[in-house]
């Protein structure tokens, strides 16, 4: 069990690299820009009206530059969406543990009994 959690725990640090900049999804089609960064087609599409720069790091490009898709990038993506879905299936599964307090006696004076289950 604790080995799953850990596993878990390095997925949920994974999934900001996984994370396109403009939509704030992971990557849908993700595409390769010359200046290195990852972005989804549809989102960088939308973003390139007039010029064509870099929403990230703001190079500009004189022409409109050749999109590819990143293929190893989308595998990852592809694999780790399935994953965090076996995660959230499996978690909603278990029982939930709901933590109950109950405080009693009151007044000045009084003593408070916290119980908590």
């Amino acid at each position: 069990m604790a080995e799953v959690l850990q596993s878990d725990f390095s997925l949920l640090g994974l999934e900001e690299e996984l994370t396109c900049s403009i939509c704030l999804s992971t990557f849908q089609c993700p595409v390769t820009i010359p200046c290195g960064h990852n972005f989804c087609q549809d989102c960088l599409l939308a973003t390139w009206r007039d010029t064509y720069s870099c929403p990230q790091c703001r190079t500009h490009f004189p022409t409109k530059p050749e999109l590819k898709k990143n293929t190893v990038l989308s595998t990852v993506v592809e694999t780790f969406n399935l994953r965090m879905s076996q995660i959230s299936r499996a978690t909603s599964r278990r029982p939930a543990n709901i933590s109950c307090c109950i405080v009693t006696g009151f007044g000045s004076g009084s003593p408070v009994v916290l119980q908590i289950f």
